[in-house]
């Protein structure tokens, strides 16, 4: 399948994008009236406890005050026998301030308690929503993947970055262990053994490592990899390291490959397959994939409030196409792709620059500003195709 502009020139993403188009107008829809709902929950935990402070504050000023009174009174009348007096006024009103400070102190510690778990419910439907869509949705971006294997099963990791934006997913898999065939197929690295009948000698062997356990294993979008290894005992491990056709392989701390002789028995070949096959495990294994967090210069998006100008520099790279679209479509209030079959079939694929405004604008201001982002809004124009470019 071929995504193609109505010109018949290819999207820069071969994606489909007008179903990209279309999640990313739901999750929007979705996603800032729950996080307005957050910062609502904040400012009104904020308001209560201004409320209270300012009580207990008053409480405060008005005992420091009277007490300054009573002592400015008795020093005017100068009669020992209103001491006993003053000293009862100011112990009651500081028995009955003090009763009244420690109930709203009480009333503050509640509030600063029980409102994180209002909003931490929210956060977590926020991450449950931008889920489906982060994985793939953005464009261009790096990725990293992590895998690690023990007794307890395989788990791992991915990390997404692109303009400031960053987010982690927590993956599962559908295997308990990982073992070198399973991922790589027959591996053979050289070693020195001693052999020999009647005189022991220091020889080259080539050891198989297919039954080899993967005990941890990265892989990112430029197609370095970093693998490590090691046998059912745990007695002998190797690191294997690299990438673009440059690897490095270690036994122990033991680079094999600056080995003049045992070097050239590795078969560099084999190696540079490496990045495709572990890509392809990737691609059938990945059970589950959970979002645990999203960052926006290398802040926490989520606790910050900060979901919105995520979505913004998400529809910063969506403009770019919708506009493209506009540019070399026929009906300027569509936005069309085409889809190429392998035997040339054509069908088209469109929404409208109304249907987008209109479901934008019922989210409020700030969906009208990601519509004025994306260019459906005739008054606003895409300024920057930069986001593109990766």
């Amino acid at each position: 399948m071929k995504y193609i502009y109505q010109d018949s020139t290819e999207l820069p993403v071969q994606r489909d994008f007008i179903e990209d188009l279309k999640t990313f107008l739901d999750i929007t829809s979705r996603v800032i009236p729950l996080e307005n709902s957050i910062i609502e929950i904040k400012c009104k935990q904020k308001e209560a406890l201004h409320e209270l402070k300012s009580r207990i504050e008053g409480m405060n000023n008005f005992e420091e005050k009277l007490e300054t009174l009573l002592r400015k009174l008795v020093n005017e009348v100068d009669i020992e026998d209103i001491i006993p007096c003053t000293n009862a006024v100011l112990q009651t009103c500081s028995e009955n301030l003090g009763k009244r400070r420690e109930i709203l102190k009480t009333e503050c510690t509640k509030i600063e308690n029980e409102t994180p778990d209002k909003y931490k419910k929210v956060e977590e439907e926020i991450l449950e929503v931008l889920s489906r869509f982060l994985i793939l949705g953005i464009y261009g971006a790096e990725k990293r993947f992590e895998l690690s294997s023990s007794t307890n099963g395989i788990s791992g990791k991915m990390e997404g970055w692109v303009s400031g934006l960053q987010y982690h997913y927590r993956l599962t898999f559908t295997e308990e262990i990982l073992t070198v065939e399973k991922l790589l197929g027959n591996l053979s690295l050289p070693g020195w053994a001693r052999a020999g009948i009647l005189r022991k000698e220091e020889k080259i062997k080539m050891q198989n490592l297919s039954e080899f356990l993967i005990t941890f294993l990265e892989y990112d979008t430029q197609r370095n990899v970093r693998i490590a290894l090691e046998n059912k005992k745990a007695n002998r491990k190797f690191r294997i390291e690299g990438g673009d056709h440059r690897y490095f392989v270690y036994e122990d701390d033991k680079e094999i490959t600056a080995d003049k002789e045992l070097g050239d028995f590795i078969d560099m070949e084999s190696l540079a397959r490496i990045p495709e096959k572990v890509q392809a495990y990737f691609r059938a294994n990945i059970c589950t994939y959970t979002l645990s967090k999203v960052f926006l210069d290398e802040e926490d998006a989520i606790s910050t409030n900060q979901i919105f100008d995520c979505l913004k520099v998400v529809a910063e790279q969506y403009g770019v196409i919708v506009q493209e679209c506009l540019a070399k479509g026929h009906n300027k209030e569509e936005i069309t792709i085409k889809m190429e079959e392998a035997d040339g079939t054509r069908t088209e694929k469109y929404i409208a620059r109304a249907e987008i405004y209109t479901q934008l604008a019922e989210v409020g201001s700030e969906g009208i500003e990601i519509a004025g982002i994306l260019g459906v809004d005739s008054r606003t124009q895409v300024k920057d195709k930069k986001y593109l470019i990766v």
